[in-house]
């Protein structure tokens, strides 16, 4: 299909802020003509000229990061170049749902009830690939020192804010980290100890029935 030189300077122009539907209705040609020809000048819409450019503050890394350690899920479909973080809540950690992302709200999030509580989903975005790659292995979670190494005490926060209980009789806390390895427990046992002096054990909980015989690992304080 040709173009003239005014339909090309109005589809530069108009492309960044206006529908296909909108510009196929103008230019007289198929919405996916628009596309294609879009395509071809590099042209962009702005909400992905807004995802490319999106760069993450200090505050904004450390909640993901306490995010991730916790119940945050970074995920990268097949459909999709750029990830996307999700992750879910019970109703009555609804309003800590809603502070964690109104401090990420520039990621765009869908929040929707489900049966069991609140899931959350960001849009995706190219700055995420970073997280991706640094707690992904073999699309399973994992952690090391050097991800441990990034946190600061607002990613702490919420990372035990995700997974952390209080049990005031005995005056101990505990950290929920069953999704990862028995090595990996120990390595988060160092990082605190070194790091914080902070001195934990390692718990395993385990029992005919119970969890479908899975062993599952907690840390206490």
């Amino acid at each position: 299909m040709n173009w003239n030189k005014g339909e090309v300077e109005y589809l530069e122009h108009s492309y960044p802020f206006s529908s296909d539907s909108q510009l196929s209705v103008y230019l007289q040609k198929l919405p996916n003509a628009v596309r294609i020809k879009a395509n071809r000048l590099n042209l962009q819409k702005n909400s992905t000229i807004y995802r490319n450019n999106l760069e993450l503050t200090s505050i904004e890394e450390q909640v993901i990061l306490g995010g991730l350690m916790g119940d945050l899920h970074c995920r990268l479909t097949h459909t999709s170049k750029n990830a996307r973080l999700e992750g879910g809540h019970g109703y009555n950690q609804k309003d800590y749902l809603i502070y964690k992302t109104n401090l990420l709200q520039r990621l765009k999030w869908t929040i929707r009830k489900s049966k069991e509580g609140v899931l959350y989903q960001s849009k995706s975005f190219p700055c995420l690939n970073h997280y991706h790659r640094l707690f992904y292995n073999n699309k399973k979670k994992i952690v090391n020192r050097i991800i441990l190494e990034k946190l600061d005490k607002l990613g702490l926060l919420i990372w035990y804010m995700d997974d952390g209980t209080y049990h005031k009789r005995d005056r101990r806390a505990f950290l929920h980290t069953n999704c990862f390895s028995y090595d990996e427990q120990l390595v988060i046992q160092k990082y605190f100890e070194e790091k914080w002096g902070i001195y934990t054990k390692v718990y395993i909980s385990q029992g005919k029935n119970k969890y479908n015989d899975k062993v599952w690992y907690y840390i206490s304080f």
